[in-house]
């Protein structure tokens, strides 16, 4: 990812209608199928500028990780210490470790060699019964500008995010598109990309009214991902489990 998309980012997390529509949709799938027990220990893996780690804080002792300095230098700015520069695919932690698992638009990243690979250190570091809420980017005929700025390698089908998270020992709880309103705004930018020599990122400054309606239309969406599931949209979300029984708990290989 491009160095000036990670400071895009940290200025824009705690207020754009993509962000909070994002993290308001993992931390509903997370109170739905989390333990229910307090003080869960939670990875971010991918933890980017960090901004989601602070709202983890308020359910669990959260950790994070990175592969790219810029995200370390920019979480660390936040004032969060329990963060590290680490692949997501050679995870810093031992076996059977956290409660919960975060991957939110990492597994899709050039710097994931193998998204099974990562997959498995999840599946690996996660306690038996525990679970991993991932979330991706949808449809690879949907690449545009944004893709090249955020550096992506793949974008999935719902189809084949559930095939790798079951390759890598996981039971899927629940898989669904998200970000289904915004789907006809995304695809025109897409074919309007076609025509621009510049690259440019789907995350910049909109209007406050438009900011706000969507983030309302967005909170729909997110109450209809953890309890229905959307048909179709620019993301997909899955929640998995690793297996509760001791027997059943090697990491594939």
């Amino acid at each position: 990812m491009q160095a000036s998309e990670y400071k895009n980012i940290f200025l824009n997390e705690d207020s754009h209608f993509y962000y909070i529509g994002t993290h308001n949709a993992v931390l509903g799938l997370l109170n739905k199928y989390s333990p229910k027990k307090n003080k869960l220990k939670i990875l971010d893996a991918g933890c980017g500028t960090g901004f989601f780690m602070k709202k983890l804080e308020k359910i669990g002792k959260v950790w994070g990780v990175d592969i790219n300095p810029e995200a370390i230098k920019f979480t660390k700015k936040r004032g969060i210490k329990n963060v590290s520069l680490s692949s997501v695919e050679k995870l810093p932690f031992n076996d059977n470790f956290f409660d919960a698992v975060m991957s939110i638009d990492v597994l899709y990243h050039q710097e994931v060699g193998s998204d099974i690979r990562a997959l498995k250190e999840f599946y690996r570091v996660l306690k038996p019964g525990g679970f991993l809420i991932v979330k991706v980017p949808a449809f690879n005929w949907l690449r545009g500008s944004h893709d090249i700025v955020v550096a992506t390698r793949q974008r999935y089908t719902k189809k084949e995010l559930g095939e790798k998270i079951k390759l890598s020992g996981f039971e899927i709880k629940k898989l669904s598109y998200g970000n289904m309103t915004i789907f006809p705004i995304a695809l025109l930018k897409r074919i309007t990309d076609r025509f621009s020599k510049k690259h440019s990122s789907d995350v910049e400054t909109v209007p406050d009214f438009l900011n706000k309606t969507f983030i309302k239309i967005m909170g729909i969406e997110d109450k209809m991902i953890a309890f229905t599931g959307l048909p179709f949209g620019l993301s997909v979300f899955a929640v998995a489990q690793k297996s509760k029984s001791p027997d059943n708990v090697r990491v594939p290989v």
